[in-house]
């Protein structure tokens, strides 16, 4: 039995990994914020010890002990009064934790990066974990958070770090108590607001899919390399996804009014206008919107490959993810 910390156990994919980890028989221990609402760990045979990814003295003593390392914890927000804060936490606050993981002697960390940090071809090619880094035009804070971070973990392996990066599609699934985007997208197709579609494409996953592929790559996961938890069959354009999500929720009318990209990108700067006079957070922003108009298709297949991830169809995450929300009276 390993002790095995998980950072972001409360959280949507975190959630689903300390459960998988559980019932492998590892000794868990989830690292929680101060004051956080631990509810999502009800019923969970879990140690809690309180840390802070902005505070590194609080790092070290979470890690202390620990045969293995789940960091899934980040920030991840479309807008923030500090623009720095996803840097803080996403770069500096990983930074800290695998450096306590070096200091402690750690013997396996997997790192869960996201495909924002995969460059995107633009013409629907499919994306590898060697796709280049091209986002630049469209790079919110989030994004260059990810991307560094991630290229961050890779040079800490040439110090000695034994880490393993995932990076998860957009994950569908039961148990998305914030909700997520993604589940804000079911939620919103639920109350008949999904009507409208733009250009892009997504890369939807089954939520247990990306846990197992966590799991996995504790077990089988090369040092060094880097994972895409996707869906291949499942990779379509965002059309397709939401009037999926309407039929499957026997919604009508779900993605059947196209807008178009430069109608977004104005009501995108809009919002960020209006933004910088009240103070209060756009629900989207020009880089955002410009990132949710590409065609971003991912191949997972080395982790198919090489660590046996699952391809459960999305119709099923979608249905189980509808389910769930109808069950917990979300809609």
């Amino acid at each position: 039995m390993s002790k095995v910390l998980i950072t972001g156990s409360t959280g949507f994919i975190g959630n689903h990994v300390t459960r998988l980890a559980l019932e492998k028989g590892d000794d868990i221990r989830c690292m929680v914020m101060p004051g956080e609402d631990r509810s999502p760990l009800d019923g969970m045979d879990v140690e809690c010890v309180e840390g802070n990814l902005l505070d590194a003295d609080s790092l070290k003593r979470v890690v202390k002990g620990v045969d293995k390392i789940y960091h899934l914890a980040a920030l991840f927000a479309v807008w923030t009064k500090d623009p720095d804060l996803h840097f803080k936490i996403n770069v500096d606050g990983t930074r800290s934790l695998m450096k306590a993981a070096l200091s402690e002697g750690v013997e396996k960390v997997v790192y869960t990066s996201s495909i924002a940090a995969l460059g995107c071809p633009g013409n629907g090619d499919y994306s590898t974990e060697e796709t280049e880094f091209n986002a630049w035009p469209w790079a919110s804070e989030y994004i260059l958070s990810k991307y560094i971070s991630h290229e961050m973990v890779k040079g800490l392996v040439a110090e000695g770090l034994p880490a393993t990066m995932v990076m998860p599609g957009l994950p569908f699934g039961p148990g998305d108590r914030a909700p997520t985007p993604t589940g804000t997208m079911i939620l919103r197709t639920l109350t008949g607001d999904m009507k409208n579609f733009w250009e892009g494409g997504a890369c939807p996953v089954d939520v247990r899919d990306v846990a197992a592929g966590h799991v996995l790559a504790m077990e089988k996961g090369r040092v060094g390399q880097s994972y895409i938890l996707g869906n291949k069959a499942a990779n379509m354009p965002t059309r397709d996804l939401i009037r999926m999500i309407g039929r499957i929720a026997g919604v009508e009318g779900a993605g059947t009014k196209e807008v178009s990209a430069i109608t977004m990108l104005r009501v995108a700067r809009a919002m960020e206008l209006w933004s910088k006079i009240s103070g209060k957070a756009p629900a989207t922003t020009v880089k955002n919107t410009t990132y949710t108009l590409q065609p971003f298709y991912v191949d997972p297949s080395k982790a198919i490959e090489e660590l046996g991830l699952p391809q459960t169809p999305i119709e099923t995450a979608i249905a189980d993810s509808i389910s769930w929300f109808r069950e917990n009276g979300y809609a």
